[in-house]
Formats: C-alpha cells, structure tokens, sequence
C-alpha cells in the first residue's frame, strides 16, 4: 500500500483513478512552469516581481542594446518629465519619481482603483560600460527612453605603477 494513498477507501475504484489523473495534470503543470521559468526566466519571474524597498510600485522596463548605444524604455503613464529623476551610478541607471493619487471631495466616491500611485524607483543594471555625458532621457506618450551611448574604453585599460617615496608610504602613524 502506498504510504499517500492509505487513507483512500478504494485505491482501485473511479475515485482514485480521478485523484491519479489530478496529480499527473498538476505534475505537467508544474512541469510546464519550471521549463517556462528556466527558459523564459526573467520574463516569467518578472510577474511576480516587488518593489524596491521604500517604493510602492514599480512600472516596466525594456533594455536594448544596439551596435552603439543602451536603451532603456519605462512605462510612466501620466508622469510629467520634470517629475523623474534619473542617475547613473557605474553601470547602472536609477529611475526614481512620484505619481501624486487623485484629489477626492469628501462626497466623493471611488468605484474602482488601478492606476498606481506614490513613490516609484527602478533600478537597472546595464549590460555594458555607458558613456554617461551621452546620456538623454525623453518622455513621449507616456513611455521614458533614456539612451547612452557604449563607452569608448572597452578593453582594458592598463594603469602603470610608481613606486612612491618612502615617506610617503610610512607604516608610522606620527609619520602622516
């Protein structure tokens, strides 16, 4: 006897070829979830996203990376240019605003609530070194483009060592 099924009545009956039936569909069904996820990961795993602390929503994002620059698209619906903020901080570019709610009378009813409001920050890691004077931010119909140019240093760069005076580097804390 199976140690799940030994509580069931008639193992060999409609009922437990129903319950059989049940859990080899949840089995393709989880299945089909774990391939979607590890094939589709980001994308599929995006659903379920939070966001960032401190924030109340996050809207969504593209990034694309053409021949010679790094494009990241945001949806921000109703947001006004002056309203965002935007910052590059190494190879990542910080999108911050915030979306005030509506201004209600008090005899005013509110039947349905979807659009967010309140603080909004995404924080997105760039796929390669941008060159930040390049930088430009447009927002059109309610979609952000900011786009950078690739940085011009993309090997590496070799930095030549000195030896310094010997005071200079002195272990001695008086010395300093």
């Amino acid at each position: 006897m199976d140690a799940f099924n030994q509580d069931a009545p008639n193992q060999d009956g409609p009922n437990s070829q129903r319950f059989s039936q049940a859990v080899n569909r949840l089995r393709s069904e989880v299945d089909r979830l774990v391939d979607m996820a590890w094939t589709r990961g980001e994308e599929v795993w995006g659903q379920f996203k939070q966001p960032e602390a401190g924030c109340d929503w996050s809207p969504e994002i593209d990034v694309v990376e053409t021949a010679d620059s790094v494009i990241v698209f945001m949806n921000l619906p109703g947001i006004s240019a002056d309203q965002v903020d935007i910052t590059l901080i190494g190879n990542t570019l910080e999108i911050s605003a915030h979306v005030d709610s509506l201004t209600l009378q008090a005899a005013d009813r509110v039947h349905k609530r979807e659009r967010p409001t309140g603080t909004l920050k995404r924080t997105v890691p760039l796929p390669i070194s941008v060159d930040y004077d390049s930088a430009v931010a447009q927002a059109d119909r309610g979609v952000l483009k900011v786009e950078m140019k690739k940085s011009v240093n993309k090997q590496a760069h070799k930095v030549r060592v000195v030896q310094a005076e010997p005071a200079a580097c002195s272990p001695d804390p008086a010395g300093v």
